[in-house]
C-alpha cells in the first residue's frame, strides 16, 4: 500500500496579500499567537518574505524542543547569540553541554539551599523600606530584589541602586525588540531606525557594565567559586584556551536578562494576581505565618508553603514568553506536513498555557488548579515554563525558590492593596509581557 503523500500546511487565519501576518502581529502583539489555534496541529504564518511554521499541537511542541538530532536553535535564539556571544541560552551541541556544565554547580539544588538565607535577607532588607500609605512602585521594586539575589548569589557583586535601574531599564529595551528581531527580516533590524538605535545603545551599556565587573575581578581575585569566577578561569575543552571577554560577557549578560527578565516579571505578575485577589492573598497570609512561628524561613521549610507555591506555577502558566523558535537541520514530517530542512519553526508557550482544549477558563487565574492542570497529569507540551529537553532552563529552581521566599515574606509584613488613582494595569508588548505599572499602597499587618 502507496504510503501516504505529505499534506500542504494551512496557513493560519488573519493572512493579507504580499504582507501575510505582519498587520495582524503588529495590531494585536498580545493575543496573535492565540489567534491563530485552529483544529490543524502546524499552520503557516508570513511575515512579507519569511515564514514560519507554528505548532499548536502539545505533542509537536515537546518534540520540537528535546529532538535535537531534527531541531537545532533557530532565528530567535541566533539574534541573541549576534548581540551576546553565543552564551549557553542560545549555544547548540558540544559547546552547549560544556557550558552548561560548568555553570550548572551555581545552580544545583545543593547551591541554591546555601544561598536561601540570602533571598531571606534580601527579601527583608527591600519589603522593610517601604512605609505604609506610601505608594511604592513594586515592579521596580521586585526586580531590584531579583537583581540583587541573583548578583550575589551567582556573581558575588553589590552594584549601586542606580547601576541596578540602568540595568532594568536596558533589559526593557532589549525585550521589547526581540520578538521583531526574531520574525522580521535581518536587514530590517540593520536600518538606523530609532528603535534599533536604542536597541544597540543598550547592548552597549550591558557591555560596560560587565566589563567593569570583570575587570575589578581579574584585579582583585576573591574566592567566591561563582558564577563569574568560573567564566574568569575556564577554558574551551577543545582549544584549551580562556573565554573571550566577549564569551564572559555574553553569558554574564544573559543570565542576568534571564533572572531579571523572567523572575523579575514573573514574581510581579504574581504580587499583581494577589494583590488582586483578597483570598489568594490572606490563604498565601496565613499559609505564610503558620510556617513563620515556628521559626525562621530556610530551605527545609519551603516545602511547607505549598499554596505559596501554587501561586507560583498558576503565574507561570498564566503569564509566559510569547514565542520560541527552532530550525529544521533536515527535511522533517511533522502532522503530515513535510517541513523543508532550514526552516523555521515556532511555538508559542503563552498559546500553549492558555489553550481551551487543556485548561479550563484558560485566562483566569486560578492556583487551586486540580492536578490535572497544574502538570502532573497534562499531555506534554501543555505545560512548559521552564521548558524541556537539553536546553531547560538551568536556573529554575534559583527562581521557584526567589519568588517563593520574596511572596511569603512580602504577605507576612504588608497586606497589599493597588493604590488608589491607578490607571489599568495592562500588559507590555515585549517577547514576555510584563504589568505596564503595579503601583501599590501597603499596610502593616497585625
Amino acid at each position: 500500500m502507496p504510503a501516504t503523500a505529505p499534506s500542504p500546511c494551512p496557513p493560519a487565519p488573519g493572512r493579507v496579500p504580499l504582507l501575510g501576518h505582519a498587520p495582524a502581529l503588529l495590531r494585536r502583539p498580545l493575543s496573535f499567537f492565540e489567534s491563530t489555534r485552529t483544529d490543524d496541529p502546524l499552520v503557516r504564518i508570513g511575515f512579507g518574505p519569511f515564514h514560519l511554521y507554528l505548532a499548536n499541537d502539545p505533542a509537536l511542541v515537546h518534540r520540537i524542543q528535546v529532538d535535537t538530532g531534527a531541531f537545532e536553535r533557530g532565528r530567535f535564539f541566533e539574534g541573541l547569540a549576534g548581540h551576546f556571544g553565543n552564551p549557553l541560552i542560545a549555544s547548540e551541541g558540544a559547546a552547549h553541554s560544556h557550558q552548561r556544565r560548568i555553570v550548572k554547580p551555581a545552580f544545583s539544588r545543593r547551591s541554591v539551599r546555601s544561598h536561601t538565607q540570602d533571598i531571606v535577607e534580601e527579601a527583608d532588607r527591600q519589603f522593610s523600606s517601604w512605609r505604609p500609605g506610601t505608594p511604592v512602585a513594586a515592579d521596580e521594586a521586585l526586580s531590584d530584589l531579583v537583581a540583587a539575589v541573583v548578583l550575589r548569589a551567582l556573581f558575588s557583586a553589590d552594584l549601586s541602586h542606580d547601576v541596578v535601574r540602568d540595568i532594568r531599564q536596558t533589559l526593557f529595551l532589549i525585550a521589547r525588540r526581540l520578538i521583531p528581531r526574531t520574525v522580521f527580516p535581518g536587514f530590517l533590524m540593520s536600518l538606523p531606525t530609532p528603535g534599533n538605535r536604542r536597541f544597540d545603545a543598550a547592548v552597549r551599556r550591558f557591555h560596560a557594565i560587565v566589563d567593569a565587573l570583570a575587570q575589578d575581578r581579574r584585579a582583585h581575585p576573591v574566592a567566591a567559586h561563582d558564577v563569574l569566577d568560573v567564566l574568569l578561569k575556564s577554558t574551551h575543552p577543545l582549544t584549551g584556551l580562556p573565554y573571550t571577554d566577549e564569551e564572559v560577557r555574553g553569558e554574564f549578560l544573559m543570565m542576568l536578562f534571564a533572572a531579571l527578565e523572567t523572575t523579575g516579571t514573573s514574581l510581579t505578575w504574581a504580587v499583581f494576581e494577589t494583590t488582586v485577589r483578597p483570598e489568594v492573598q490572606r490563604r498565601m497570609h496565613d499559609e505564610a505565618s503558620a510556617v513563620l512561628d515556628a521559626g525562621p524561613l530556610d530551605y527545609d521549610r519551603l516545602k511547607d508553603l505549598s499554596y505559596t507555591r501554587k501561586v507560583v506555577d498558576e503565574t507561570l502558566r498564566l503569564h509566559a514568553p510569547m514565542l520560541f523558535t527552532r530550525r529544521a537541520r533536515h527535511d522533517v514530517e511533522l502532522a503530515g506536513t513535510l517541513v523543508p530542512a532550514g526552516s523555521e519553526i515556532g511555538y508559542s508557550p503563552r498559546a500553549m498555557h492558555r489553550n481551551p482544549d487543556t485548561y479550563d477558563r484558560p485566562r483566569h487565574f486560578d492556583p487551586e488548579r486540580g492536578e490535572s492542570e497544574t502538570g502532573q497529569d497534562l499531555p506534554r507540551g501543555a505545560y512548559f515554563p521552564w521548558g524541556t529537553g537539553p536546553h531547560r532552563c538551568i536556573g529554575e529552581h534559583l527562581a521557584e525558590t526567589t519568588m517563593t521566599v520574596a511572596l511569603a515574606t512580602l504577605v507576612t509584613r504588608w497586606q497589599l492593596r493597588i493604590a488608589p488613582g491607578t490607571r489599568r494595569i495592562t500588559e507590555s508588548n515585549s517577547s514576555l509581557p510584563h504589568p505596564s505599572s503595579l503601583p501599590l499602597v501597603v499596610t502593616p499587618r497585625t
